[in-house]
């Protein structure tokens, strides 16, 4: 399938995870636990039943698998929250974010 701009408005490349997540939004202090679906250079797609602002900023945790015998490393960033969808009615959304700052 050719690639599509409208449809796919990420310019890198996505690597799906599946992998735990814990949500901390910065506006609230309020955690919250998904899972992170994707990840790019620049933006992540998390599910999780929290509905955040359009712009509100959160810290995200990602536990990641282990490679081999080399156990996985934390990923956690500051993100900036640019979307919001429904997946599953009143229960799964999908927060789609820009990556801040990584630490």
């Amino acid at each position: 399938m050719p690639f599509d701009s409208y449809h796919n408005r990420r310019g890198s490349r996505r690597v799906s995870m599946r992998c735990k997540a814990r949500i901390k939004s910065l506006h609230t202090g309020e955690t919250h636990y998904g899972e992170c679906a994707d990840i790019s250079v620049d933006g992540i797609a998390l599910h999780t039943s929290y509905v955040p602002q359009y712009g509100e900023h959160l810290m995200v945790l990602v536990l990641t698998p282990a490679v081999g015998s080399v156990p996985g490393r934390p990923f956690e960033a500051e993100v900036e929250v640019r979307r919001c969808n429904e997946l599953e009615r009143h229960r799964l959304y999908e927060i789609g974010a820009k990556i801040l700052t990584r630490r």
